[in-house]
């Protein structure tokens, strides 16, 4: 067994993550390269959730903060992006070298706001703020809570190296991140769980679904990825982070092969290396194994755990 990874989930507000691009610390003119990617792990019964940032705020060493200005906002389905594939916010963005005290994701998803006003109901999210369109065509405002104020700050540390590049990927995970509070409808509150690496670091996880287990009748065939040791179970829906919650799902998708047979995939992108416990769920809480499937995820290669 080895170190858990939990030390790097990244909550709202909440430390634990680190990450290095290069080594050193910078002063004067120096500076180097930042790209910056969202991806998700997506969420059953919805159609597109659609979150517009707006601005990247970032604070360096003991000076002031900086922001980098999103004009026009970008808007991004985070649906159009799972598993290993990550829409780019930030790239080739010019930074000042150095070592970074956190980032900050600032988005357009405050309560009460017209989140989907103008949505066309195609493919695209041309809809105004932040929001997420649900199977049966319901909309519903998207807000993060005091995010109007702080946006998604993401506290830790890292580093632009001087002449050099850095290159991230934040990964939400709506199966842990949308709730639907009591009295707020037509309102959602965005509680972002949220994964961020250094693409360098990081391994893929991917396998097959046997379809007597993702086909059954009102499955929504899932894999949850736990650290090495947790037993799967449900996720927790409280306020505070629960460390036995998964570090990443993925959903199960059919797909039609050329002999017109179908099989069913999953796909969990930038896990950081180490030992996990992976397995299936119809329902989010009974497991297959109960006890999970062991994996080991190594740095930029691709492990397949498959579920016969």
């Amino acid at each position: 067994m080895i170190m858990s990874t939990r030390g790097y989930f990244v909550t709202l507000m909440a430390a634990g993550l680190l990450f290095l691009a290069g080594c050193g610390s910078s002063s004067g003119d120096e500076t180097g390269i930042l790209s910056l990617g969202i991806s998700d792990g997506p969420v059953h019964d919805a159609q597109k959730v659609c979150i517009t940032f707006d601005e990247i705020e970032f604070k360096r060493g003991d000076g002031a903060p900086f922001v980098v200005e999103l004009d026009p906002p970008e808007k991004v389905n985070l649906l159009d992006f799972q598993g290993a594939n990550a829409a780019p916010i930030l790239i080739n963005q010019e930074m000042p070298a150095g070592n970074y005290q956190w980032m900050r994701l600032g988005l357009d998803a405050e309560l009460g706001s017209n989140g989907g006003a103008g949505d066309t109901g195609g493919i695209m999210c041309d809809g105004e703020a932040s929001y997420i369109v649900m199977d049966d065509q319901s909309t519903y405002n998207l807000y993060v809570p005091s995010g109007a104020e702080t946006g998604l700050k993401l506290v830790g540390g890292f580093t632009i190296p001087v002449n050099g590049s850095a290159d991230f990927t934040a990964e939400f995970d709506l199966m842990q991140s949308i709730t639907s509070p009591p009295g707020l409808q037509p309102d959602m509150a965005l509680r972002p769980t949220i994964r961020l690496v250094n693409n360098v670091e990081v391994g893929t996880l991917t396998g097959e679904v046997a379809g007597e287990l993702a086909a059954v009748e009102s499955c929504a065939p899932s894999v949850y990825v736990f650290d090495d040791g947790v037993t799967p179970n449900a996720i927790d829906t409280g306020e505070v982070a629960d460390p036995n919650d998964p570090v990443a799902t993925a959903m199960v998708n059919e797909q039609m092969n050329n002999d017109a047979t179908t099989t069913f995939h999953y796909t969990v992108g930038f896990l950081l290396p180490g030992h996990y416990e992976v397995a299936f769920t119809c329902d989010g809480e009974t497991f297959a194994p109960g006890a999970g499937k062991p994996a080991e995820i190594l740095v930029q290669e691709v492990t397949t755990v498959d579920f016969p």
